[in-house]
């Protein structure tokens, strides 16, 4: 009886002992969950970010405009005169050179106009050469009138002074000189000074006759220019039966076969029918609108960038030329680039686009397009020299397609958040990782 006391207490001691260190073992555990926590808290390394710094650049927007290309030159070839078409040289999608022969017109008529037109040229010519000998006569004639009346006056003067000395006698002694002789030397006086008069009036009808020819030369001279004038414009009438290509190009259109009858180009009383149709595309013209709001902005040789999709090409270029009117009824301006069409992998019609720079600013502050947040106003993480982040509203200026200019609220050398901000916050600290703009996500 006395050791169950004893038995007892000692099996109570033990369940004591149990318990306690079952509450230890649970304190302890506790404890190191707590400590724990608390390490790997205190532990946890900043979040690693992209960051781009603020720069400055040359800065630019970009335009781009639908564009279309157009043949360079683009014509129908007519032909000038009325006739049977005679040949055919050329067809659709033939490659023909500036100057070679592509059809011929056949003018039944003009052949026999050609010939009566320089038979009469001929004439008028002989005609010019009869006036002259005619003329080179009457100066002869003039030449041997003048000698005539030089001989004349010569012969007169002699008479004259014969029947003076005859009178002077005849008066000094009378009766001496017979008065037949006096009367002879006045005969001879009268018939001399009437040669005179003879040769005189020969003379002038000689510059008569002088006048006459110089005058019918200039007659049969002006009637050989009109014979002359006729005669070329039926040699010009006959080369129009030639058609010949004006430029290099492409025949992409035939309108007419040997034999069919053509009315004339020039015929005012109904219009002509084309043989082909002749496109220059070694060169071409795109052409795009450019819209009211821009066209102040766009000058003559400023370079485009141009894009062509169905090719997947991308060719520079500049503006050749603007119309420098805004259409009324589309509120844009046609403006053309011209384009070397190397490889003829270009073709009149094909779509294309221009891509244009207007608005350019040098040197300005730029960050890239993802770090902007746009909410009621414009913000980007702002990553400050001890690494945590701050949100800063920023006035933005012009825009390009990856990056803007920031007016005001940065600075350069400011590094800020690029990429989804989805994981991190203000006031967080972070670990920056710098790229750069253009590889900024």
């Amino acid at each position: 009886m006395q050791d169950r006391p004893s038995t007892f207490l000692e099996s109570r001691t033990v369940l004591l002992g149990l318990v306690a260190a079952v509450v230890l073992a649970a304190t302890g555990t506790a404890c190191k969950k707590a400590v724990g926590t608390e390490d790997s808290k205190g532990a946890a390394a900043p979040a690693p970010v992209a960051v781009a710094k603020v720069t400055r650049a040359d800065l630019a927007r970009e335009v781009v405009f639908d564009a279309e290309f157009r043949p360079f030159q683009d014509i129908d070839l007519h032909a000038k005169v009325a006739g049977f078409v005679q040949t055919m040289n050329v067809d659709v999608g033939d490659r023909v050179k500036a100057g070679q022969l592509l059809a011929s017109i056949e003018v039944p008529e003009l052949k026999e106009d050609l010939e009566r037109a320089a038979a009469g040229v001929k004439r008028a010519q002989q005609d010019v050469i009869k006036a002259q000998e005619d003329a080179q006569r009457a100066e002869e004639d003039i030449r041997r009138a003048e000698a005539e009346i030089k001989r004349a006056q010569a012969a007169h003067a002699e008479v004259k002074l014969t029947l003076g000395r005859i009178a002077a006698v005849s008066k000094a002694q009378p009766g001496l000189v017979a008065q037949q002789d006096i009367d002879t030397a006045q005969a001879k006086e009268r018939t001399a000074d009437a040669q005179v008069a003879a040769a005189q009036a020969a003379q002038n009808g000689s510059r008569a006759a002088a006048s006459a020819a110089r005058a019918a030369i200039a007659s049969v001279k002006e009637q050989v220019h009109v014979t002359e004038a006729d005669l070329h414009k039926l040699q010009a009438k006959a080369g129009f039966t030639k058609i010949v290509a004006p430029f290099d190009g492409f025949i992409s259109k035939r309108y007419a076969d040997a034999g069919d009858m053509l009315r004339g180009g020039l015929s005012p009383s109904a219009p002509a029918v084309p043989l082909v149709r002749l496109v220059h595309v070694d060169k071409l013209r795109l052409v795009f609108p450019v819209s009211a709001s821009f066209v102040a902005k766009v000058k003559v040789g400023d370079e485009v960038e141009v894009r062509v999709p169905s090719l997947s090409r991308t060719l520079p270029g500049k503006v050749a030329r603007i119309t420098r009117e805004v259409e009324a009824n589309t509120r844009t301006m046609e403006t053309q680039v011209d384009l070397v069409n190397v490889d003829g992998s270009l073709y009149p019609g094909m779509y294309g686009s221009v891509a244009m720079k207007l608005d350019r600013k040098q040197q300005v502050l730029v960050v890239p397009i993802t770090a902007l947040a746009r909410g009621k106003q414009v913000t980007v993480f702002l990553i400050k020299s001890d690494n945590v982040i701050e949100e800063r509203a920023v006035k933005l200026g012009l825009e390009a397609p990856d990056s803007v200019e920031v007016v005001a609220g940065l600075a350069e050398g400011d590094s800020v958040l690029v990429g989804s901000r989805s994981q991190v916050k203000p006031g967080q600290k972070v670990e920056p990782k710098v790229v750069k703009q253009e590889e900024a996500p």
